[in-house]
């Protein structure tokens, strides 16, 4: 037997669970998600652009070297802006480490990729469900930070 008011009290908690999940992945996962998703596209241009330049420094380099070497009399001029080249080849290559772009980039796609599955599975039945799903969520952007 049930109780005559357990419809009418469950209809109202799964209405409030229901209003707690859209409220919680509107505004707590789909503004993080947003976030996640801006980073991974800078960290990645912040890259592209770090390795292009690179290589163009590094190649404006070797040929400044290799008009040192046929140009006598401009010779320490060509080699100072070779070393001057390769110098800020490097300065950028440390910036990039420094900075782990790739390593930024990767983990804000892991959150993305996470969010957008923990999203498509949903919240399991019942308030534990609730409470393990937001736990999951919350552990899932807690790694995708730091």
């Amino acid at each position: 037997m049930t109780p005559v008011g357990s419809s009418a009290s469950s209809t109202v908690v799964d209405d409030h669970r229901e209003q707690f999940l859209r409220a919680y992945l509107r505004h707590r996962v789909g503004e993080r998600l947003a976030g996640f998703e801006q980073a991974q596209t800078r960290y990645t241009s912040a890259r592209r652009w770090a390795t292009a330049l690179t290589v163009l420094l590094f190649t404006a380099a070797a040929a400044l070297g290799a008009v040192a070497m046929a140009d006598d009399q401009r010779r320490a001029l060509w080699a100072f802006l070779a070393t001057v080249a390769a110098a800020l080849a490097t300065g950028i290559t440390v910036y990039e480490a420094a900075f782990s772009f790739r390593a930024q980039s990767r983990r804000s796609a892991n959150g993305v990729a996470l969010l957008h599955l923990l999203q498509a599975h949903g919240a399991p039945e019942g308030e534990d469900g609730v409470n393990a799903f937001r736990t999951e969520v919350e552990s899932v952007l807690r790694h995708s930070d730091q």
